[in-house]
C-alpha cells in the first residue's frame, strides 16, 4: 500500500528530496497551514542537496534556525524562546520536542527526535557547554 503524505508535512516525512527551494516551500506552507502567519524560510545553502538541511526563518521581525534530517530529527534554534514557533512545529509534525537546552551560544533549542532518543540524551548529557537540559519526552522530567 503506498501512503501518501499529507502536504503540510511533506518537507519531513517524504521519501524524495525536492530542490532545497522547494523543501523551504513545504515547510513554509506547512507553518502557515498550522496558524503561523507571516512566517518566511529560506535555505541557508541552497544548493545544499543531502542532510542535513538548514533553514532560517522569520516570524514577526524574530529569526530563528531549523536543521533537519528526513524522518530522524528537527532541531529549533533561535535567540530567544518562541513559544507560537514551538508549538506550530509540534502541530506539523504532529509530535512534540524531546529535548530542551540553552547552546554555546546563549540560544534556546528544541529537539524533536525519532528512534534515537535514548542515544542522543546521553550524548547531550556528556556535552557541558548545553546548559539548562531538559528532557520533554517524558513525564516528570
Amino acid at each position: 500500500m503506498n501512503r501518501v503524505v499529507p502536504p503540510e508535512v511533506h518537507w519531513f516525512y517524504a521519501e524524495k528530496r525536492p530542490s532545497a527551494g522547494a523543501i523551504a516551500e513545504q515547510l513554509r506552507q506547512s507553518l502557515w497551514f498550522v496558524r503561523l502567519q507571516e512566517a518566511w524560510i529560506s535555505p541557508e545553502d541552497p544548493t545544499r542537496k543531502d542532510p542535513p538541511f538548514r533553514y532560517r526563518g522569520y516570524w514577526r521581525e524574530r529569526t530563528f534556525e531549523i536543521e533537519f534530517e528526513p524522518r530522524r530529527y528537527v532541531i529549533l534554534r533561535a535567540a530567544e524562546d518562541l513559544p507560537p514557533v514551538v508549538e506550530a512545529l509540534q502541530r506539523s509534525l504532529g509530535a512534540g520536542p524531546a529535548f530542551f537546552y540553552m547552546d554555546e551560544e546563549n540560544r534556546v533549542v528544541y529537539e524533536w527526535r525519532w528512534g534515537d532518543r535514548e542515544a542522543r540524551w546521553r550524548e547531550l548529557q556528556g556535552i557541558p557547554r548545553y546548559q539548562r537540559l531538559r528532557r520533554l519526552d517524558r513525564r516528570g522530567s
